[in-house]
């Protein structure tokens, strides 16, 4: 019976190391995503501001 216990500890921590790991890692993308879609923004700002007919040739390759 002792070693029954020991199969259902190492299952909950095993269970428990992988959630917060998958929790870190989702973090980690959604800082990600908020920080490319920053640089996205400021990429544009720059190109128009910089060279106005950039914006008419992204238009055009449709990006």
């Amino acid at each position: 019976m002792d070693a029954l216990w020991y199969l259902f500890a190492g299952f909950f921590v095993t269970w428990l190391i992988l959630g917060i790991y998958l929790f870190s890692l989702r973090r980690q993308i959604e800082v990600l995503r908020s920080e490319l879609a920053a640089l996205r923004g400021e990429r544009g700002t720059l190109e128009e501001e910089q060279m106005p007919e950039a914006k008419a040739v992204r238009d055009t390759t449709g990006s």
